[in-house]
């Protein structure tokens, strides 16, 4: 009797008309179901890529690096405090949903604005007496490299 039917339940979430971006990290939310923006601009392990309404479905990886929300408004769902859009975040992932939003899940995250960019490694020296905090000054050495490449 089962076995004669073939029906599919698939789960459907209705298509949004216009795109909508959540930004979050473990800390704290930057955007919640924000559609007051134009694009959205991350460098992944391949290149740059330009987000906007109605892209194709993909999960990218997000190397440290910068994130930046373009044409940005005003609006709901937006918790930040950042009037230029630009991001600065240590790595994470990036899910552009068959809905048409947009779901960043990252790291550590702070808006440009607020960078420091002359602490940036003022506490590489301090940790690196064991194996674990050699790993990670060379990490973090990287990830200085990186970030100074792109100012």
């Amino acid at each position: 009797m089962f076995g004669s039917q073939n029906l599919r339940y698939f789960g459907v979430l209705p298509k949004l008309s216009k795109l909508e971006l959540t930004v979050r990290t473990p800390y704290g939310t930057m955007f919640s179901n924000f559609s007051g923006f134009t694009r959205v601009y991350a460098g992944t392990t391949k290149g740059q890529i330009s987000i906007g309404n109605k892209t194709i479905p993909r999960v990218y990886l997000l190397p440290p690096g910068q994130l930046k929300v373009a044409g940005m408004t005003e609006g709901e769902g937006k918790v930040t405090k950042s009037e230029s859009g630009e991001f600065i975040h240590t790595g994470g992932w990036l899910f552009v949903h068959d809905n048409n939003s947009v779901e960043v899940n990252l790291l550590e995250c702070v808006e440009k604005e607020e960078f420091v960019w002359d602490k940036l490694d003022a506490c590489a020296e301090t940790e690196t007496d064991s194996p674990a905090g050699r790993v990670g000054a060379t990490l973090q050495e990287k990830t200085v490299k990186l970030l100074s490449r792109r100012r």
